[in-house]
């Protein structure tokens, strides 16, 4: 079994990096309809990278195409809380 639990990084830093992903899906990332799938795919993978298995939550959000209900939902940060909890 892997035992990765994401990149070395102080939380801090991971979770406002999270919070800015956040900012950008629930403005930018909302007019982004071409693409929304495939920067949802990349964000659960860039979860994963920070906080291992605990950021695959974040594909979730490729469920919803329109990018009109999960931009209000900010994934990253709740899974960088939950996540840098021990």
């Amino acid at each position: 079994m892997i035992d990765y639990h994401g990149l070395p990084l102080p939380n801090w830093s991971k979770i406002a990096f999270c919070i800015g992903c956040d900012l950008f899906d629930m403005t930018i990332g909302r007019l982004l309809l071409g693409v929304s799938i495939f920067t949802d795919v990349v964000g659960a993978l860039v979860m994963f990278l920070l906080w291992g298995p605990k950021g695959i939550f974040a594909l979730w959000e490729v469920l919803d195409p329109t990018e009109q209900i999960d931009g209000f939902i900010p994934t990253n940060t709740i899974i960088a809380l939950a996540a840098s909890r021990k």
